[in-house]
């Protein structure tokens, strides 16, 4: 009679343990499923941020380094002759197209932020003109003016952000602009100062555009024409476009 007594509660027994290990079982696999929904969000956030977090740092890196272009632009060359004897100077002034290639490198000297960076470059770039303008006057006689090409070596100074870079840009400038009047003529490479102001956009990590303007002065040549001493002022200034490949 006891060894019956005891039977149901051996029977409890097992049936408590039963269903602790099912509640158990149960319990770990909700938590898994959890942890594994859980990994699976983790894991699209980051597919979906990292690339756009990698692009924005490598559009800022790439504007530090070497870079070469293509310019296209409008370009205008001008000369003027003092004439006291009517009070009105001889000008003389051509424009065109102007069709160049440039090279520079850029770097950050204060490194990069958050917002962005500040930059410092070298440029060169050479602007085929292809100019030519005539006038006569009764007591200047002919002068004429020509120039095909100019060029300049130039430091670009401004800040970056992470796709647009504003700067502006002074240096060397150097042309063939020739002017004759009668019975003179100075044929040769002229020095100036070129000046300008420029922006700058980045298309990828590589490709950039700009829109910029340079003048280009010469200041003035004292010449002796038509038997006086006469002032020659001589300037050039472009408006381009251009494309730049950056390494």
């Amino acid at each position: 009679m006891n060894f019956l007594k005891r039977e149901p509660s051996l029977s409890s027994a097992a049936t408590a343990a039963n269903s602790g290990a099912n509640s158990g079982a149960e319990s770990g696999a909700e938590s898994g499923a959890k942890s594994h929904a859980s990994s699976i969000l983790l894991g699209l956030a980051a597919l979906f941020l990292s690339p756009a977090t990698a692009s924005a740092q490598e559009a800022k890196d790439n504007w530090t380094g070497p870079y070469v272009g293509l310019t296209l632009g409008l370009q205008g060359t001008a000369a003027s002759i003092d004439n006291d004897a009517n009070g009105e100077d001889l000008d003389l002034d051509d424009s065109g197209v102007a069709i160049g290639l440039l090279g520079g490198y850029n770097f950050s000297p204060f490194g990069r932020s958050e917002s962005g960076q500040w930059l410092i470059g070298a440029e060169v770039d050479a602007q085929f003109l292809g100019s030519d303008d005539s006038a006569n006057d009764s007591v200047l006689g002919t002068a004429t003016l020509d120039s095909s090409w100019v060029a300049s070596t130039r430091i670009r100074a401004g800040y970056a952000w992470e796709h647009l870079h504003l700067y502006g840009t002074a240096g060397l400038a150097l042309s063939d602009i020739h002017v004759e009047t009668v019975g003179d003529d100075d044929d040769g490479v002229r020095a100036g100062l070129a000046l300008g102001l420029g922006a700058e956009y980045a298309i990828d990590e590589n490709w950039s555009g700009r829109l910029e303007g340079i003048s280009y002065g010469f200041g003035e040549d004292d010449r002796r024409i038509a038997g006086s001493d006469r002032d020659i002022g001589i300037g050039a200034a472009v408006i381009r476009m251009g494309v730049s490949r950056r390494f």
